[in-house]
């Protein structure tokens, strides 16, 4: 800056000159005060030019007359009186900081300072002196200056000071120290507050704290009164709040700063905010709208990226034709761009997306044309998949290994080892899936991905019988998911069939009533029903559980219809309803199928025994014959039954069938062989099939055993019917009477009586059947003899 058409200006001059005036500056002080000495005693006035020259100097400055002003301050400064001289240093040191030469300055600052340190103008030469150094970017030196300004000048100074001391604070590694000094402006000073929070936010933005950045943009915005300002921190605020993951303000300050045409710098940049912004959130049909409306409205050195990105959108949106044509179009304004290869390899995702068979061919001429790019490794990550997807998993497997090992940024370690522990699933290497998918949950616990690994994990250590640990994982995975996400179906209806596998009763049916109520129309629907009325049962909820079986069967009718049809037998049994168990086990019996578990003998035995008691014989026969076919020989169901069935063929007469089943018996039960019920039924079918002898040996064997009581009185009665079915009257008519004497009973007595009548009637002793008749009227005269 010229001063004159002299050499004033040239710094060199002017600091010699400097060194000059000051050196006969002090000559002169010294001079006068001599003089005064001397004249003292005279009491001359004297008037000092100087102070008019100074008066003149300072208007000047005033007046913006800097370098006039610095001229006459050089000339007068040695003839002023101290105070004089201090006001002159300051206002020569205002000049030079006003026409930029700092510094000047800063050394005339410094010797006013020097010169007189308790001066009032001190104080604010020392903020001028810090302010001037940190703008030469001598950070030190002026937070030294700067602190002796925040001690000693007025309040309004030293908050300035305060202000730029922090920032040079925070360029000289003190930053706690700034911060705290610049949120103390921010609470206390009116004046700064704006400035300092703006400030803040920066300092904020630049170690990534986009909470705090946040904050204190928010505050810029709320209070600032300058329109750029304003536009600037809505702008910020954006991309903070986005950065600390507050979508929905991010999402609202972005909106509110973009706009255009005409676009601002901060339009500009709030666009390509927003823009990213709805990628980030995966909003892709809206980031395409927002840039086809602000196509031009974007930071110019982001449009390559930009463009690329919107390919990307298309590519998620599965409009592959229009994002291979935004690749063309970046292919064509961009050729030399430093994004070329990632153009290319976004056309090869397009393309494959498109033809999914063109990938091969076109991984391979890119890697041999792009030989050092890094999405390569995308591209590998790419083919991976591919063969993951169409279960080519042991080609995938060298390429996750080759992927893992090369450390690359653009392919996550997180979605290596999740592609590399689904081709081990797909090959069935059951244990080393096993390990890389728990070493990926213990790696990656919050990953998106956290479900399908648990379920992956959980049906791997099913298949190596781990079902403990499965179950585990299984229900891990089922807390997880929300109510409406498909995985919840397959997690409840494996909980539940493990849980019952693993007697786990009670959580087996919770699970399993949970897959009923919500996917009634589940694959799994009769297994589910069977274990609900297993559980319902258990408890002896019947009618429940009939309502769970008869599902069961209805739903799974080739697995479960049997089994259902069993347990509704049973609970019918509990119910002691034999009509319906009848039914249940015909319609078992009816569809009964080879492997298929057998109707329990103890089952047949209990309706053979209901029957009997309703006095339905001829299907209580049929029941005991199902008892005997089933059960085993030394089984005490069967032994019963082969006595239940000779008497019960006995009673209805069918002797040969009874006398079978009594010779049975005796031989599956010899402790009970000759027992005297035994030896009577089987005598009373020998009687009736012609084997008197036979008859008449057991019927004696009786006798022997029993000299008296109910079993001696029926073995004379069956002495007599064997000789009557021989027509051996006469004896036949001796054992009746005999009885008939010896023994009194209501029910055998009389029929003794009647027999022996009618046995004398045949053997022509028409008195002793008279006497026997009239005998059994007057002793039984209710008795209603046999037909």
């Amino acid at each position: 800056m010229k001063c004159s058409k002299r050499s004033w200006n040239k710094p060199l001059l002017i600091s010699l000159s400097l060194f000059v005036s000051l050196f006969l500056f002090w000559i002169s002080n010294a001079m006068l005060l001599a003089r005064t000495e001397k004249g003292g005693a005279q009491r001359v006035e004297i008037i000092p030019t100087a102070d008019v020259d100074l008066d003149r100097a300072i208007a000047l400055y005033r007046q913006g007359e800097y370098e006039e002003a610095i001229k006459i301050f050089y000339r007068i400064l040695p003839l002023l009186s101290p105070g004089k001289k201090t006001e002159a240093l300051y206002s020569m040191a205002d000049c030079y900081r006003l026409i930029g030469r700092k510094e000047d300055a800063i050394k005339i600052y410094q010797l006013l300072i020097q010169s007189d340190p308790s001066s009032a103008f001190a104080p604010t030469a020392y903020f001028w002196e810090g302010k001037l150094l940190s703008e030469l970017g001598q950070f030190a030196q002026a937070a030294g200056a700067l602190k002796i300004a925040v001690e000693k000048a007025d309040p309004q100074t030293a908050n300035a000071a305060s202000f730029l001391l922090a920032l040079c604070q925070l360029r000289i590694g003190e930053e706690e120290k700034g911060v705290c000094r610049l949120r103390e402006l921010v609470e206390k000073s009116a004046d700064l507050r704006v400035e300092a929070a703006a400030v803040l936010a920066t300092y904020y933005e630049s170690i990534f704290d986009w909470r705090n950045a946040f904050e204190f943009w928010s505050i810029v915005l709320q209070e600032s009164k300058d329109p750029h300002t304003k536009s600037k921190a809505l702008t910020r605020c954006g991309w903070a709040a986005w950065k600390s993951g507050q979508a929905k303000e991010a999402e609202h300050y972005l909106t509110q700063a973009s706009g255009g045409p005409p676009y601002t710098e901060w339009n500009r940049i709030a666009n390509s905010g927003l823009f990213e912004f709805y990628l980030s959130q995966n909003r892709y049909k809206e980031a395409i709208q927002f840039y086809e409306k602000h196509k031009e409205g974007f930071i110019e050195n982001q449009k390559e990226k930009i463009l690329l990105d919107l390919s990307t959108a298309y590519i998620e949106t599965k409009d592959y034709s229009k994002a291979l044509s935004i690749i063309d179009v970046f292919l064509t304004n961009y050729p030399k761009s430093s994004l070329v290869d990632l153009a290319i390899y976004r056309k090869i995702v397009a393309n494959y997306y498109l033809e999914q068979g063109s990938l091969e061919k076109n991984a391979q001429q890119f890697f041999s044309q792009y030989p050092s790019s890094p999405y390569i490794y995308p591209l590998l990550y790419l083919e991976a998949e591919d063969y993951n997807r169409t279960g080519k998993f042991a080609l995938a497997l060298p390429i996750w290994e080759k992927l893992e090992s090369a450390h690359s940024g653009l392919v996550s370690k997180e979605a290596i080892l999740l592609g590399r522990a689904n081709s081990l699933y797909g090959l069935e290497k059951w244990s080393e899936a096993a390990e890389l998918f728990k070493k990926f949950l213990t790696e990656y616990p919050k990953s998106r991905e956290m479900v399908h690994v648990k379920i992956h994990l959980a049906s791997v250590l099913e298949k190596v019988g781990e079902k403990k640990e499965a179950l585990k994982y299984w229900q891990e995975a089922l807390g997880a998911v929300k109510r409406n996400d498909p995985e919840r179906q397959s997690c409840l209806e494996q909980i539940g069939i493990l849980a019952y596998d693993l007697k786990e009763n009670s959580l087996a049916a919770e699970t399993m009533q949970k897959v009923l109520s919500e996917y009634p129309h589940s694959s799994y629907r009769g297994i589910a029903a069977w274990i609900v009325g297993q559980s319902k049962y258990d408890n002896k909820q019947y009618e429940a559980a009939i309502e769970y079986f008869s599902l069961a069967r209805e739903a799974e009718p080739e697995k479960l219809y049997l089994a259902a049809t069993l347990m509704l037998a049973w609970i019918a049994y509990h119910q002691d309803d034999v009509e319906k168990v009848c039914s249940y086990v015909q319609s078992y019996e009816d569809n009964y199928k080879k492997g298929a578990e057998s109707i329990p003998p103890e089952l047949y035995y209990w309706i053979a025994s209901r029957l009997l008691q309703k006095g339905k014989l001829d299907l209580a026969v049929l029941y005991f014959k199902k008892v005997i076919q089933t059960a085993q020989s030394k089984d005490k169901y069967y032994i019963s039954s082969l006595w239940q069935l000779a008497e019960t063929e006995r009673k209805l007469m069918n002797w040969k069938e009874a006398n079978t089943y009594y010779l049975e018996f005796q031989k599956a039960d010899p402790q009970n062989a000759s027992n005297s019920p035994v030896l009577l039924g089987l005598a009373e079918t020998q009687i009736a099939l012609g084997q008197f002898v036979d008859a008449q040996k057991n019927l004696e064997e009786v006798l022997l055993k029993e000299p008296e009581g109910e079993n001696n009185a029926k073995a004379r009665m069956l002495i007599g019917d064997n000789y009557l079915a021989q027509k051996n009257y006469r004896e036949a008519a001796k054992a009746y009477t005999t009885l008939s004497l010896i023994y009194q009973d209501d029910t055998i007595t009389p029929k003794a009586m009647q027999k022996a009548a009618f046995s004398f009637s045949k053997a022509g002793d028409n008195d002793q059947a008279a006497f026997w008749e009239k005998k059994l009227k007057e002793k039984y005269p209710k008795y209603k003899p046999d037909a």
